[in-house]
């Protein structure tokens, strides 16, 4: 994933996004209405809770209206006027210009009907006149008026008007009696249909509430009076839903660069199927609860428990009442529940928090409360002792503390204050830079740039760029990404198993970006031949130019190099690597973590012979050189005991054969080790020093090589 921002829960309009078989259902509603012979008005009830798709639904059913010449869409939204009588004469108004736009030329004009008698332009009347207007235009003679034109209109034209209401159950209590109250007036209209999106529960409620009863059901009456055809939203399938969830999060943790192991998985999934994805309902609550996470997961990398703080922000989302209790009751949580008074102060103790954890539930079912206990005692195992009677010691808060729990005192808080440590930077920051970016030099940038990173926030800093690339300037993209090239040692670069995912790599591939941005290619080339020449080192150059887009057969980007603007580009690296390196007093080799690939460059988009030329003369007059060579070239393990250079393989040795004659190290490996014997086996974990392990295991590969090409030479001659 090249960018990511904070998730939209904007509704969809393109079938392609539709995750959860929405569009069939809208196709549907969209047809009966559009096939529609029946004259007479008809008014459909979209029912759904806040966040499962209604929008999206609506979004879908006006763009498959929009297709049919006969129908003519209103999307009439009741937000924008400040009271009734404005939103009256405001949808005649916008009804008037949705239906004149769809008429022949000369035909009469609905909209002039109104102008006469409506006063619909708000704004240049006082609201006593307004009132005036709206009464006068909404008395009996002047809608049925209205109405006939209307009719007869549409009758004319054969067309049937489709008007589309959202968000009802947002709106206050008057404001969706008065909603309803429109469309009760101007529901018998013929050739007209409403379609009404929103909450059942919350619409019933108002209405009932509005006409001040409290009999049950009033408001369903209503709504029955006026939705001729009721359709419940079809809810989302559960193992969809799920599926979204867990891509989400996925997306995040690789945004974060945050790899879980397979027990974190477990343990999430486990705690999370367990005890959360009963209570998640709608693809709303998802992208809250991505957007959480987006926020939380890189504000905490390192500082908390992953998992931990994936499940906290569930509960946040999810279950909000029980993050207010844990929130706001640490010592119920973290604290023993066993004083040492005593077994009956203890018990006491005891059923005294059991049922204060409890009776914070009692909105839940039995099972439910079940699983949320769960939850909750894998996240604070002390609340074992309560419900499972089992206890845990102090031993353990050790490990808890280690582990950056949320059950450890130590870092309880860091799950709810989100405080920026000194391993973040804050958005003020970042946002102030980009400001500052686009009207200063880069001398001036580099400087303001180096007052904010620091070996411990560098990762972050960069990171927070690279989220917000894809929105910078051309500008903002090239003087940027000059000055990250300048600032390339100031990004922390440890041996880690995939080394672009710190923030050397981060660093790199943000340059990578800031080019793509440009969509001149000329200036394109322009911005990566000031990289390969401004990058502060050599081996920051190489890793930029790594991180080039490239456009090839196997991968297709419009935005990337060509082959032949490729090798341009690394024909000027080539030169610079050259320039560096080519007197031998230079070659400090452990200034170059990724010789191997400064050489392979070299050797291919150099002057012919000219890398092999260097090496070689290395090697002879240094008689250490050719250890150190052999061993930036051998891969670096990670596990379980740390890290640790690996054994020299064949792949390495063909790497090597590359850019130097293998007899030319042979020779280097004499002169300091002498005749060393070669066994039959490969030699690996000899104790012996690194060294001699080294020439041992190039020895004998080499030894195989050799024996390999003869024996395929005397095979040869033998076909001869």
């Amino acid at each position: 994933m090249k960018h990511q921002n904070y998730s939209s829960d904007a509704p969809i309009c393109d079938p392609t996004l539709d995750q959860f078989n929405r569009f069939p259902f809208a196709q549907r509603v969209a047809n009966v209405i559009s096939k529609r012979n029946d004259p007479s008005s008809i008014v459909i009830g979209i029912y759904g809770a806040w966040g499962e798709g209604k929008t999206s639904v609506l979004n879908f059913i006006e763009s498959e209206l929009g297709k049919e010449e006969q129908v003519v869409c209103l999307r009439f939204n009741p937000w924008r006027f400040g009271d009734e009588d404005q939103m009256l004469i405001n949808f005649f108004n916008d009804l008037a210009t949705a239906i004149d736009r769809s008429i022949e030329t000369g035909k009469e004009r609905i909209g002039d009907f109104i102008d006469k008698y409506g006063k619909p332009f708000a704004s240049f009347f006082g609201k006593r006149e307004v009132a005036d207007g709206v009464k006068s235009f909404f008395s009996g003679a002047d809608i049925e008026e209205l109405r006939e034109r209307i009719e007869k209109l549409l009758e004319e034209e054969k067309k049937r008007v489709v008007i589309l209401i959202d968000d009802i159950d947002r709106l206050e209590k008057d404001e969706i009696h008065a909603v309803f109250r429109l469309v009760k007036l101007t529901a018998d209209f013929k050739y007209t249909a409403y379609v009404l999106a929103f909450d059942k529960h919350v619409v019933s409620l108002a209405l009932q509430e509005r006409y001040g009863t409290d009999a049950m059901g009033a408001g369903n009456s209503f709504l029955e009076k006026i939705i001729q055809v009721p359709l419940q939203l079809p809810s989302v399938d559960s193992e969809d839903l799920r599926n979204f969830c867990f891509n989400e999060i996925n997306q995040v943790l690789n945004f974060s660069n945050i790899e879980l192991t397979e027990e974190d998985v477990r343990q999430f999934e486990s705690n999370f199927s367990k005890g959360l994805e009963t209570h998640l309902k709608t693809p709303r609550q998802v992208k809250l609860y991505s957007n959480i996470l987006l926020f939380s997961l890189p504000l905490l990398k390192d500082e908390a428990n992953v998992v931990d703080l994936m499940l906290v922000e569930g509960i946040r989302v999810l279950l909000p009442e029980v993050y207010a209790l844990i929130r706001d009751n640490k010592g119920l949580f973290l604290n023993d529940a066993t004083s040492g008074y005593g077994y009956d102060r203890d018990l006491k103790e005891k059923e005294r928090r059991k049922e204060r954890i409890e009776g914070a539930l009692k909105e839940f079912t039995h099972e439910e409360m079940e699983q949320i206990k769960d939850l909750l005692c894998y996240l604070f195992p002390k609340l074992n002792n309560i419900f499972r009677n089992v206890t845990y010691g102090r031993e353990w808060e050790q490990e808890w503390s280690i582990k950056q729990r949320i059950c450890s005192p130590h870092y309880f808080q860091r799950y709810f204050t989100y405080a920026i440590t000194k391993k973040d930077v804050s958005d003020l920051v970042i946002n102030n830079l980009l400001k500052f970016s686009e009207h200063h030099s880069i001398d001036d940038i580099v400087s303001k740039i180096e007052g904010v990173i620091t070996d411990r926030n560098a990762e972050t800093f960069i990171s927070k760029l690279r989220r917000l690339s894809g929105n910078f300037s051309p500008l903002q993209s090239k003087v940027l990404a000059v000055s990250v090239a300048r600032l390339g040692r100031k990004f922390p670069n440890p041996e880690q198993l995939f080394r672009s995912q710190n923030a050397f790599g981060q660093a790199a591939i943000f340059i990578g970006d800031c080019i793509e941005n440009l969509k001149n290619r000329e200036k394109q080339i322009g911005l990566a031949k000031d990289i390969i020449m401004y990058a502060d080192s050599l081996t920051f150059a190489v890793e930029c130019f790594r991180w080039f887009a490239r456009d090839t057969e196997g991968h297709p980007n419009p935005q990337g190099f060509s082959n032949e603007e490729y090798a341009g580009l690394a024909s000027i690296l080539a030169e610079r690597i050259s320039s560096e390196l080519g007197s031998m007093e230079s070659f400090e080799i452990d200034k170059l973590e990724n010789l191997p690939s400064i050489l392979s460059i070299w050797n291919e988009y150099g002057k012919p012979g000219e890398a092999k030329d260097t090496i070689t003369r290395k090697i002879r007059i240094d008689k250490t050189f050719v250890f150190n060579f052999l061993n930036v070239y051998t891969p670096t393990a990670f596990g379980e005991f740390g890290v640790k250079k690996s054994s020299f393989s064949r792949d390495n040795y063909e790497a090597v054969k590359k850019v130097v004659d293998p007899n030319i190290i042979v020779k280097a490996i004499k002169n300091v080790c002498g005749n060393l014997k070669i066994n039959e086996h490969y030699p690996e974990f000899l104790e012996v020093s690194r060294n001699e392990e080294l020439a041992r295991q190039f020895l004998w590969i080499h030894n195989k090589a050799i024996n390999e090409e003869k024996i395929k030479g005397q095979e040869g001659e033998k076909e001869l």
